[in-house]
């Protein structure tokens, strides 16, 4: 009933989304006041409650038009922009991490170019010196310069000299920084990796009824389109194919970014997980069964944003 709307949308729709992401991310704001939830240490709160609303939004769309420009996910649809914009129901106030997944989909879209090139040299440059720059904010996000590599080996197209370009583009911007730190004889910070901790979740009676309620429904859905994606990925072309590898590997660097840098990470493992997650939504064999999560989803998702901050 819902799922069959968002696949192939009509302009009624994309005005639908637009509408559901303002109120998503106004919903908050009946609990408490603006300045208390999106307070910054250097940035506005009026600018800082834009950008809660805009990045997520464009994370969406684009996440929309990559799978779908790729052909990973070959049915042109919506139902990977509300996955994504509910998966970020418990981050109210996400600034940098915010930025920082919407510029690791240009990261994304270099490595899932690679396909059928024999020396993608600008992709492979391009997407190292993008997780270069975006590690002098999380250092730990150059775990995913495996990718590249990972990448090569799907794609048949690992070589010495995409090996090269790959460390010419890790290594410019660090090398750029020194520079500017030698001629204006500044120190010279080097990134400081977190290392290997143990998450210390709460325990279950203290966490809110919503964020219960809602995980376990994540959970389950992630489970059954993890299931549906590897029972049915041999079906799928064989560029799909191995693009979905990719995001899978995606997904398992994501979540050793987790297991390093905590779970500030989360929002971070949200792109590969929604790819997946919209997948199954948009060819599940069973529509009642699906229709029936994504309601689930929806209904959870709502209720965990507007008790997040009681």
């Amino acid at each position: 009933m819902f799922l069959k709307h968002l696949i192939n949308p009509r302009p009624t729709i994309i005005i639908s989304f637009i509408v559901f992401c303002i109120l998503f991310t106004c919903l908050p704001l009946l609990n408490s006041s603006l300045e208390l939830i999106f307070s910054h240490q250097l940035i506005s709160p009026f600018f800082v409650f834009l950008c809660a609303l805009l990045l997520p939004a464009f994370n969406a769309l684009g996440i929309n038009n990559l799978v779908y420009e790729k052909n990973v996910i070959r049915k042109d649809n919506l139902v990977l922009g509300f996955v994504f914009i509910m998966l970020c129901s418990p981050f109210v106030n996400a600034f940098s991490e915010s930025i920082i997944s919407f510029f690791l989909l240009f990261f994304l879209n270099f490595i899932l170019e690679t396909y059928q090139k024999e020396h993608p040299f600008s992709q492979v440059f391009n997407a190292a010196i993008i997780i270069s720059i975006l590690s002098f904010i999380f250092p730990n996000l150059l775990f995913l310069i495996l990718l590249i590599l990972i990448s090569g080996i799907n794609y048949s197209n690992l070589n010495l000299r995409n090996l090269c370009v790959s460390c010419i583009g890790l290594i410019t911007p660090y090398l750029l920084y020194f520079v500017y730190t030698f001629l204006f004889d500044k120190p010279f910070i080097s990134p400081n990796f977190e290392t290997l901790k143990i998450i210390n979740l709460p325990y279950i009676h203290e966490l809110k009824i919503s964020k219960i309620i809602w995980l376990s429904i994540l959970i389950i859905i992630s489970l059954i389109s993890f299931i549906e994606l590897f029972q049915w990925l041999y079906k799928k072309s064989i560029r799909s194919r191995k693009s979905f590898l990719i995001i899978f590997f995606y997904f398992l660097l994501s979540t050793l970014l987790i297991i390093f840098g905590g779970l500030k990470s989360w929002y971070f493992l949200m792109t590969p997980l929604c790819v997946i997650i919209g997948n199954y939504f948009t060819y599940t064999k069973n529509k009642k069964i699906g229709n029936f999560l994504f309601l689930l989803f929806i209904i959870s998702s709502v209720y965990c944003r507007y008790s997040v901050m009681l």
